[in-house]
This record gives C-alpha cells, structure tokens and sequence, in this order.
C-alpha cells in the first residue's frame, strides 16, 4: 500500500490540529463493527484493542499482539496506532519516515484480515498520534472516538485496551515520566484506569476515570506474575539481578491498584510465545543491515560470537515479519 505524505501535512510534532487522524481503515464506520447486529447502538460499550508502537518496523511479535484475543473474549475494533512524539525515542535523520512506518502499519492491517482469527480482525484502523505519553493518548482517543461514534448517532461508551510489551509495562509504572514522583503518577494512573463517570451523569468526580487497562504480554511464562498474585515471600531465596527489576514493578503495582481501589484485570498478562515475544525490531534492522553489508559488525560479533552463527542469525530477519512487510521492506530498500 502507498500513502500520500500530503494526507500528513496537517499532522507535525506540537502541531494543535489535528492531534489524532485516522489514516486507513477496513471500512469507512471504524470502529462500528460491520455486521449491522453488532452496532453498538443498543449497546453500553464498544471494545478496542490498541497497539501503541514504533513499528520500525512492525515484527511477528506486533502481529502477535494486534492477533490477540481479550482475556474475556474478542473486540470490537482495534486500532494500530503512531506517535509523532515519543517519550523516549526521537525520528533522527536517516530513519525511516513516519509515512513508511505507517505503509508498513497498513501491510500489517491487511496481514491480520487475511489471518481472520478473529471478527475484530476485520474492523481495524491505522492512525497517528501527537501525544506522547499513554495517559494522554487514553484521554486523548476516548474523547475524540466518542466524537465520531456520536457523529453516526451512536452512544456508547469507549472503552480501551492498550496492549504492549514487558518493557513498555515498565515505563508506564515509572516514576522518570511523572517528575519523579509516585504522587503524581499514581494520580495520573487513577485518572487512566479508573471507571468514567456513569451514562447520563451530568457531573464528575475526583475518582473518575477513561476506564482504559493494559494487556501485557510476558517475557516468558513466568517472568512477570500477575498483580493478582502475592509479592514474593520474603523467606524464599534472594532474587537474582535479572529478577530484581521484575519483582519491583510487580510490587508497584499492586501497590497503586490497592490503593486506587482497583480490580486486578486493570493491568492483564497473556502469553504470545516464546518464539514471538523475543522478537525486536531493532532485531530486525541489524538482519537487514548485515545481509546487505557483510562488512558490517553486530552486537553478537562483538559479543564474541561466532560468524557462522552470526550469518544464520542475520538470515533469518525475513522469517522475523509478516509476508507484506518483508516485501515492503525489499522494495523500498529500507535499513540498508
């Protein structure tokens, strides 16, 4: 799929308008779901499932995450989404553009139709963003979904899923991105997952919310417990390093949502797979960039390993993303 960059032109980091746009979707009403009996008419809420990521580019591990499935059962829509504006990472000359990223993003899309695991596989959409932080996206995406959806004389309630990795989980529960203070973040948090104010109500509360939660999926099985769970006991054996930084943020949240009052299945774990969740896009780059550059060294020769597993490893880039984003990449020449 080709897009039209000029269909950009409106959308520039610290631009003021428009701050979310829709560039692709599976049908004009996104998210209304197609089949006329599941319009969200008569009911209380429509369920989106959103991907927040880089996409540089997107793996089988994105693919995995977009393919997933709610821990109750399917969505109603999902939405593959681009910030213009990270938290941490800043487009720097030489990467690639906003507009391949999101190309790939639409590949991506039409890959999970074709999986058709899923109803909501067939009601996605590709957007951009300028919002930075999750918090804000959460605040930022209700408000103008249910602009749309009360556009087409439809009321309900917008509810989001933003499903991501373990590190993402990480430096949502950081203190770094509020001032380094866990009184902020903890208000920051409450104002994300909290419940809104109820249907009709014409006022609201401190405690109220977007409603949003998070899906993460794990590093492994049993890297991360779910915040349901009981902290480690203090009896057991001391934790190694790598282990350290999981039970800390374990231990972070289950300290917000207890003191927040909120359910556990605020913040979900799913598994996606051991041969899926090890999957980078920087993994990705560096294939791309050996296979057309032999000369070039990787992490793993300076590493100490050796060439011929270096050279099995750079291979096997192409097996690392869905059919269409390999093709894109090979005729755009990207990461050369």
């Amino acid at each position: 799929m080709v897009l039209n960059s000029s269909s950009l032109q409106h959308l520039r980091p610290g631009s003021i308008y428009p701050t979310f746009e829709i560039i692709w979707g599976s049908h004009p009403l996104w998210p209304t779901p197609l089949l006329k009996d599941a319009l969200p008419s008569a009911r209380d809420r429509i369920r989106i499932l959103v991907l927040d990521s880089s996409f540089n580019p997107p793996t089988l591990a994105h693919f995995a995450l977009a393919n997933s499935n709610r821990p109750e059962g399917d969505y109603d829509a999902k939405l593959l989404l681009l910030s213009v504006r990270n938290a941490d990472k800043e487009l720097k000359p030489g990467d690639v553009t906003h507009v391949q990223r999101l190309e790939m993003m639409m590949e991506l899309a039409e890959d999970l139709r074709d999986a058709n695991d899923h109803e909501s596989n067939n009601n996605v959409a590709v957007a951009i963003i300028d919002e930075p932080t999750f918090v804000g996206k959460s605040k930022l995406l209700r408000t103008l979904l249910k602009e749309k959806l009360r556009a087409m004389s439809l009321m309900p309630e917008v509810e989001l899923t933003f499903i991501l990795g373990f590190d993402t989980l990480e430096r949502l529960f950081d203190t770094k991105y509020y001032e380094s203070s866990e009184e902020k973040m903890f208000k920051a948090l409450q104002g994300f997952f909290a419940p809104p104010p109820n249907p009709g109500s014409s006022t609201t509360n401190d405690e109220s919310g977007d409603g949003s939660s998070i899906v993460c999926a794990r590093r492994s099985p049993s890297s991360y417990p779910h915040p349901s769970h009981p902290a480690p006991n203090s009896n057991s054996s001391p934790p190694s390093s790598a282990e350290v930084p999981v039970n800390s943020h374990h231990q972070t949240i289950s300290t917000f949502l207890t003191s927040a009052a909120l359910p556990s299945s605020c913040v979900s774990m799913i598994d996606i797979g051991k041969d899926v969740w090890s999957i980078s896009s920087s993994e990705v780059r560096k294939g791309v960039k050996m296979k057309s550059d032999p000369g070039t060294k990787s992490m793993e020769e300076q590493e100490g390993i050796q060439g011929s597993e270096v050279n099995k490893r750079s291979r096997q880039w192409s097996e690392m993303v869905t059919g269409r984003v390999r093709r894109y990449i090979i005729d755009n020449s990207l990461y050369k």
